[in-house]
């Protein structure tokens, strides 16, 4: 969002898309995109008000007669700095159609697999003040000084911490397409991928 910015509202700073369909596996994916979001600080594991037990917002899942198509909605966050005046919200969204059972055979043994089509949403968003800090201050909490102040002074370092936002959902596209052996602009290391690299 280009100026003017505003406290306490989100806007969407990049959405990316992804789209795969052939055989792969929906468990490790979903692994793979939840170790992901661990490891980057966007939820923790177990419970609590982070915990990545409130990360999956829906699953919706229906048969249509012999496959399946699925809705996952995940909504994760951070603040990227020890002052938590920025805060990223990273939404990932999966549709899955005509999602069947499939068996591959790796290393001489069976492994249960998917196949179908799956489509991926990344959109990273960003809030500034998610705590309202500025308004309990006597002087910051003046409705036209924040403007200045944000529009004015703070957004050169404002858009740059949008850039880190960018890196942030672009590396974890990156990671999703490393999972399907399809190249990335951006080089994520996340284990080993699904399909085995070519030749062997």
């Amino acid at each position: 969002m280009p100026p003017p910015y505003e406290l306490h509202k989100k806007w969407t700073v990049r959405s990316f898309r992804f789209n795969f369909k052939d055989v792969f596996s929906l468990e490790y994916l979903y692994k793979r995109v939840h170790e992901w979001l661990i490891d980057e600080g966007y939820c923790i594991g177990g419970g609590g008000p982070r915990g990545d037990q409130w990360m999956e917002r829906l699953y919706l899942e229906r048969d249509l007669g012999g496959s399946k198509q699925v809705w996952i909605w995940w909504r994760a966050d951070k603040s990227p700095y020890a002052t938590p005046f920025f805060k990223f919200h990273l939404d990932v969204d999966y549709h899955l159609l005509g999602l069947v059972p499939h068996e591959i055979v790796v290393d001489g043994q069976k492994v249960k697999t998917n196949k179908g089509e799956v489509d991926a949403f990344v959109t990273i968003r960003m809030e500034l003040d998610p705590n309202k800090s500025w308004d309990n201050n006597f002087l910051l909490k003046n409705k036209y000084l924040q403007k200045f102040y944000l529009n004015r002074i703070y957004s050169r370092q404002i858009g740059d911490v949008e850039n880190e936002a960018v890196r942030d959902a672009a590396r974890l596209l990156g990671a999703i397409k490393q999972y399907f052996q399809m190249e990335s602009w951006v080089p994520e290391y996340a284990e080993k991928p699904f399909h085995p690299a070519k030749g062997e």
